[in-house]
């Protein structure tokens, strides 16, 4: 049955001579596939109805050529109209469940994640130092490789004091003694201006006076805020009060430094007051006592300034540059000096971070770029699908630009409900990922959700439903209503259609291979960091620390006799095969730096190496390889001469020959300090991924520096019960002596990496949520464009083709985007690798076949998704 003739007469005098063919040709197939749908009259009345509105609005448009409406300024106006976009917009999506559910778990995952690494980002590294102009504050040589001796600051402080202020400092730890358990706390020992260089006062009490840093002077001590509540309930009668807070050194203390066994509390520090990025629980001043030979031997002193005026952190580098020059005992340390910087103090907090951080953020962003990829795949397919209600609106005067809004609305709603569950995700988050941070980033600051987040949030959504909605809006808005009619009666997507969903697929996994690679990179480097040798062996060795207070126990002898005694019933203990003791742990513990001479003639050429005191025993303990000589007896003590071992690093750096026995060193006075008895392996001291340095090993017994110890005790098997063992041992000589750190020597060195391992998980999560969604892409693109095909398909295989043949077809002509992908992925994997180039051991950032493996694996999974529908 044909159209009412009049009304498609009016139809064919309304229209133009270019529309006219099309236009009625695609009536008259509309208006016969409904009259099979809907029964004639109905369809008859249509037809009418879409004739007579189609040719007044035509007409008018004709009749007004130049008329344009003016566009509302009315607020209220532009309101309602939007209220009325969103509802429509929701009830549009409300129609397609499944897409709306997939897009919003898309755009979840993607905003929650952002949301959260930049939580963490914007405490760790953007959120400024709470103190008075923090950026005038700067720390000198922040690496640590140049640390100076007290006599080395105290001639570099006047002299740049015309630009800057100058406060050393020097890590500390105390034990507090007198409770049931006694406890070690960590702190700092500071120059007597240290507040008022950080422009701060205590909570309570009083800072520090000039006469606090003189030799004899009474202890005194400021606690920290947090101790102050934990220890002492927050009594504000303690200032005043005398405690017992004895001296725990890890290093050798100054003399003089506290002499006495109670402190004087003179303040307590305004809350969480950390001002070198680390929990500090005690104050203590420095001790300027130039009699004390640590005075200028032992390098430990970190500075930090204030500059003064408009002095820049050029002027203070020039002024160091000129006073270290003329500095006899820091002229070795030339070459460092001159690289190492002078950071503003923020950045020399998080400089080790930073690069971390803004590297992660960027890996997350390039998820959310693919997941909002994905979305655009998913919309442009959807709105494909909408072309019949497209085409109704355009053919019925609808403008492009107010269907551009409306799509575009509807793109902000789905971004709007993913966005927020996006940052619901996050915040239930927050706890597992403040318990997953390595230390040097939860130790910073404590990560928190605040509402400055929620214009973050409002940034990605902004940005994902602009780019979620852009394309499918200007390719559909853009298409005429003949081309829209014709489009939607026929089921062809379209060249451009096409085009665009490759595009989108094809980005998602170059993106993805980029990402992959990363991760892959981290991980093998975290393989084979793990799998360096550090000279020792890590299995079934029990550490304790054990931290006698110098003020209790100032006799030298004293100390020895109870390590002595501890050491001896530890290797009574059952399964306990070896035990010793070292006052720096390796891995755990850092430590510090000694000057010695190899010629007393030439005190002039003086050098520096780590210093180590262990007992008898230690170097079996941990078996370290003994390459030359012997090692430590019961024998090497006050009594005899003076003995020490080298590091083979050492003993070839002093002696190449290989002749380093019998050999004696010197103290920078030129009087002679040990003979040297015997050459052990290297010892990665300071982590995994450091070399080893040269080091020098003291018998505790003729030893006079540390008190110090962490006890080592190799067992046969690993069993719980042995910490509690040495404890008992430990508090059954002395129950004032704290115990800290009973650790199992392999969950330390799983403790040192924890940086790398974190950044290789989070990299490997990124990497496997965008591969999913890569993948998940190309399936979408290739099952839609294959179900377009499926009439074609179908004819192929009724004239004979078979059923492989058809599938191969398929697949080639589906392969395009992952053949793109897969291409620029490479380019930009190369690109972008080169970021990585600090957090990689011992591997270059461009890995030929870590990128062929990512690439195959990327190119199996655009197959798969390739294949599966093609199969279907």
């Amino acid at each position: 049955m044909t159209p009412p003739r009049i009304a498609r007469l009016l139809l064919r005098l309304t229209l133009s001579k270019e529309d006219r063919a099309d236009v009625l040709s695609n009536m008259d197939e509309l208006y016969d596939a409904k009259r099979r749908a809907h029964g004639s009259v109905l369809t008859y009345a249509w037809y009418w109805i879409q004739a007579i509105t189609f040719s007044v609005r035509i007409r008018m448009a004709f009749a007004h050529p130049r008329r344009t409406q003016k566009p509302s300024t009315n607020r209220a106006e532009l309101v309602s109209q939007f209220l009325s976009d969103v509802r429509y917009g929701t009830r549009s999506l409300t129609k397609s469940p499944a897409f709306t559910l997939a897009a919003i778990a898309t755009l979840a995952l993607g905003v929650g994640a952002n949301t959260l690494i930049f939580a963490v980002v914007k405490e760790v590294v953007l959120q400024p130092l709470p103190y008075p102009e923090a950026d005038r504050l700067a720390w000198v040589w922040p690496s640590g490789n140049v640390a100076l001796t007290l006599e080395q600051f105290t001639t570099i402080e006047p002299a740049v004091a015309p630009v800057a202020d100058m406060s050393a400092f020097a890590y500390r730890a105390y034990a507090i003694s007198g409770s049931d358990t006694p406890e070690e706390v960590f702190g700092i020992s500071v120059s007597t201006n240290h507040f008022n260089i950080f422009g701060l006062q205590p909570l309570l009490g009083r800072g520090f006076h000039a006469e606090d840093g003189l030799p004899g002077t009474d202890p005194v001590a400021i606690l920290s805020h947090e101790l102050w509540q934990s220890h002492f309930g927050g009594d504000s009668a303690i200032i005043g009060q005398r405690i017992d807070l004895f001296t725990a050194a890890v290093i050798p203390m100054i003399t003089g430094a506290f002499t006495g066994s109670q402190h004087t509390i003179i303040g307590v520090a305004p809350p969480n007051y950390e001002p070198f990025g680390f929990a500090t629980q005690v104050f203590t001043p420095l001790i300027l006592d130039s009699s004390d030979p640590a005075f200028s031997n032992m390098g430990e002193i970190l500075a930090v300034a204030r500059l003064r005026g408009v002095a820049t952190r050029d002027q203070l580098r020039a002024e160091l540059s000129s006073v270290t020059a003329r500095i006899s005992s820091l002229r070795d340390y030339s070459e460092q000096i001159a690289t190492e910087d002078v950071l503003d103090l923020h950045t020399a907090m998080v400089g080790s971070v930073r690069p971390a951080m803004f590297v992660t953020l960027g890996a997350v962003a390039i998820v959310l770029m693919i997941a909002c990829a994905n979305v655009a795949n998913l919309s442009l397919v959807r709105t494909q699908a909408r072309r019949r209600e497209i085409s109704m609106r355009r053919a019925l005067g609808a403008s492009r630009g107010r269907l551009i809004r409306q799509l575009m609305t509807e793109s902000f709603v789905l971004s709007s409900f993913g966005a927020m569950l996006g940052f619901s995700v996050a915040w239930l988050a927050l706890p597992f990922a403040q318990r997953a941070l390595p230390p040097s980033i939860g130790t910073i600051a404590a990560v928190t959700l605040d509402p400055g987040l929620l214009l973050f949030c409002l940034a990605i959504l902004l940005g994902t439903s602009f780019l979620c909605g852009l394309a499918p809006a200007i390719r559909y808005s853009a298409a005429s209503a003949n081309e829209l009619i014709r489009v939607s009666h026929h089921q062809s997507s379209g060249k451009k259609s096409n085009t665009l969903n490759t595009a989108f697929a094809a980005g998602q996994i170059a993106m993805a291979l980029a990402l992959a690679y990363g991760a892959a990179l981290l991980v093998t480097s975290f393989n084979r960091l793990t799998r360096t040798q550090v000279g020792f062996e890590v299995a079934n060795v029990m550490t304790v620390r054990v931290a006698p207070s110098e003020q209790r126990y100032r006799d030298t002898e004293v100390r020895r006799s109870l390590f002595n005694r501890i050491l001896e019933q530890t290797r009574a203990l059952p399964n306990v095969t070896k035990a010793g003791a070292i006052h720096f742990l390796p891995i755990a513990d850092g430590g510090p730096s000694v000057y010695f001479l190899t010629d007393p003639a030439d005190p002039e050429n003086r050098m520096a190496a780590g210093y180590r005191v262990i007992t008898p025993g230690y170097v079996e303990s941990m078996r370290i390889p003994l390459v030359a000589g012997r090692v430590f007896e019961p024998r090497d003590d006050g009594g005899t001469s003076p003995v020490g071992i080298l590091n083979q690093s050492m003993a070839e750096q002093l002696w190449p020959d290989g002749d380093a026995l019998g050999r004696t060193l010197f103290r920078t006075s030129g009087r002679v300090w040990f003979t040297v008895v015997g050459v052990i392996g290297d010892v990665r001291q300071s982590g995994r991924g450091l070399p080893p340095s040269p080091e020098i090993y003291l018998p505790l017994a003729q030893s006079q520096w540390a008190s110090s110890m962490t006890v080592v005790a190799r067992t046969t098997e690993r069993h719980a019960g042995l910490a509690p063992a040495i404890t008992g041992i430990v508090h059954g000589e002395d129950p004032n002596v704290p115990v800290t750190r009973t650790e199992w020597m392999e969950d330390i060195m799983g403790q040192s990496v924890a940086d790398p391992r974190f950044y290789s998980m989070l990299f490997s999560l990124f990497a496997i949520l965008s591969l999913v969604l890569g993948g998940v892409g190309v399936y979408g693109v290739a099952s839609y464009v294959t179900n377009l095909r499926k009439e074609e398909i179908g004819i192929q295989l009724a004239l004979g083709a078979t059923r492989s043949r058809v599938i191969r077809g398929e697949v080639r002509r589906g392969a395009m985007p992952g053949i793109i992908g897969i291409v620029g992925g490479v380019v930009l994997a190369v690109a972008t690798s080169r970021l990585l180039t600090g957090f990689l051991f011992e591997m270059s950032p461009i890995e030929p076949a870590v990128l062929t493996v990512t690439a195959v694996v990327l190119a199996s999974i655009a197959v798969t998704g390739i294949l599966l529908p093609a199969r279907k």
